[in-house]
Order: structure tokens, then C-alpha cells, then sequence
């Protein structure tokens, strides 16, 4: 027998927690096994209530497909080769990891993500960092626990606040939008990006977010993709091993962001290419001499 909760507003909190947790609704309908009582518009609706974002794309495809390259580049190996190794749950077609990777030595992104760096109250040298808890890949070198800043995908028509939104509402406010609390407070009006990073195919929009004081304790985080939230100086951010692909690249582009201001400089946004990408433009650079 199936639990959950009968009455409202319970039973809709559930519904937007159970979307936060298994990534979409038809996931959630079909975990359930297409047992609970509400159809896919009226969970649609719902999620409308409460002001969620929507998914923005198939966020684990590009994970693994990261996975794999990371992979690639370690071992120095052929993509065929990897590719033979992969688990039979490895859902990135070889079309596809191919297409990424022309992608990735020309230089060129097709899909676009957001990445906060996240400073709590007065403390701009201090960054949040949380431990991704997502699917390990043990088989592409992938470990449990590496540390992240809070980021996700993009369309390239949505704004920037959206953009925004959809990564603190799945990374960093989970539960505030299930008790409708979310703090729009936190977005400011004019929003700029300090810096645009290529991972893989994907050009990542980079802001950052000063939290007021209310928000600024750990307490008030929470995710079903990063838990353990802590905030780092910058010194023990860059020093950090086990982080996620693009987060030294980001760590060292925000300290460049930081230095420029204490000067009193007028600052653009700058364009980086993650180390990723680099090490894919030097290993192909290897194998076509």
C-alpha cells in the first residue's frame, strides 16, 4: 500500500517535494506507479501554485557525459574504448559524446547553465559549497560527495532571474518553495553575471549572491542534490580536491572578480574555458599529430 498524505495543503506539498527529489513528474507518476490521485495537469497546476521552475533539461545525461570525458582524459583513452566500459545504465548515446566533443575542440557550446557563487551576509570572500549527493558513476571515476557550487541548466529564452531561480529552487531553497517561502528577496534587480565558463557544450552563466543576514545561516538550506552545505574562504575552496567539474575554474574567476573591485575597476564579465574542455583540446590535439 502506498502512503501519502489525503488532505491539502499536505498532500500538494508532497506532490512539489516528490517533483524536487525524482526530477520531473512523470518520473513521479511512475514511481508511484501511476497510483496517486491527481492527473498530470492538475500536478502541472500545482507546481505553477507554488511557483516552480521547471526543469530546463535532461540534467543527468549531461552529468554523465561530463563523467566521461573527466574519464577520458585521466586514463588517456580512445572514446570508442571508454565507451565499451560504460554500464549498461549509461544513457549517452556514442552519436552524442561525439557531437560533444567536436563541440569541445572547436571551441563552440550549444546549451546553456547557471552556476552561483553564494557569499553569505558582509562576508564576500566566503562561497557555499554542498556535497553532491547524485548517482555515483563508479565505473567513470565519479565519487559520491564531491563538493559543488549550486548550478544547473538554462533555456536560452528564459531570463536571467529565472535562470537564477531554477538553480536555488532546486539546490538551495528545496524546502522554502514546498512551504511557500521562497526568498525572491534574494535576486537582486539588476542582475549581471561576472563570468561566462564553457564546460563541455555548455556556456555557464556564473553570478553571485550576497544573502542577507537571515539567510546566511546553514540552517536554511536545503536540496535533494547537495547536502552538508558549508561556506568556504576562498583559500580553502581552491584548495579543495573533490569538487565538481567547473568549481576550481569558477573559485579562481571569482577571485579574479574580487581583486578587480577592491581596485575600484570597471568590471565586464570575463569568458573562461574549463580546464575540461582545455585537457580535451590537448588530448585531441595529441592524437591527430
Amino acid at each position: 500500500m502506498i502512503s501519502f498524505p489525503r488532505k491539502e495543503p499536505d498532500f500538494s506539498q508532497f506532490l512539489v517535494r516528490e517533483y524536487f527529489r525524482l526530477g520531473s513528474v512523470d518520473e513521479v507518476l511512475r514511481h508511484y506507479k501511476f497510483s496517486l490521485p491527481v492527473s498530470y495537469a492538475t500536478y502541472q497546476r500545482i507546481l505553477d501554485k507554488y511557483g516552480v521552475i521547471k526543469k530546463a533539461s535532461a540534467s543527468g545525461k549531461l552529468s554523465e557525459a561530463i563523467d566521461f570525458f573527466e574519464h577520458l582524459v585521466k586514463d588517456n583513452m580512445k572514446i570508442e574504448e571508454l565507451y565499451k566500459k560504460t554500464p549498461h545504465s549509461f544513457r549517452t548515446s556514442i552519436k552524442t559524446l561525439y557531437r560533444i566533443y567536436s563541440y569541445m575542440r572547436e571551441g563552440l557550446t550549444r546549451r546553456m547553465g547557471v552556476a552561483l557563487v553564494i557569499s553569505p551576509y558582509n562576508k564576500p570572500n566566503k562561497v557555499l559549497l554542498g556535497r553532491d549527493i547524485s548517482t555515483p558513476s563508479l565505473e567513470l571515476g565519479k565519487k559520491y560527495g564531491a563538493w559543488s557550487l549550486p548550478m544547473g541548466f538554462t533555456r536560452k529564452r528564459d531570463s536571467r532571474k529565472t535562470g537564477v531561480i531554477r538553480v536555488l529552487q532546486n539546490e538551495v531553497f528545496t524546502l522554502m518553495v514546498c512551504n511557500r517561502t521562497f526568498p525572491y528577496s534574494v535576486i537582486p534587480d539588476k542582475l549581471e553575471p561576472f563570468m561566462y565558463l564553457d564546460i563541455a557544450d555548455v556556456r555557464v552563466v556564473v553570478y553571485n549572491l550576497i544573502l542577507p543576514q537571515d539567510l546566511s545561516e546553514l540552517s536554511q538550506f536545503s536540496s535533494y542534490k547537495l547536502r552538508s552545505y558549508r561556506f568556504f574562504s576562498l583559500e580553502e575552496a581552491s584548495s579543495l580536491k573533490n569538487t565538481r567539474v567547473g568549481v576550481a575554474d569558477i573559485i579562481s574567476g571569482y577571485r579574479k572578480h574580487l581583486k578587480y573591485l577592491s581596485k575600484k575597476l570597471t568590471v565586464n564579465p570575463f569568458q573562461s574555458v574549463s580546464i575540461l574542455n582545455k585537457e580535451i583540446i590537448e588530448l585531441a590535439f595529441e592524437i591527430d599529430k
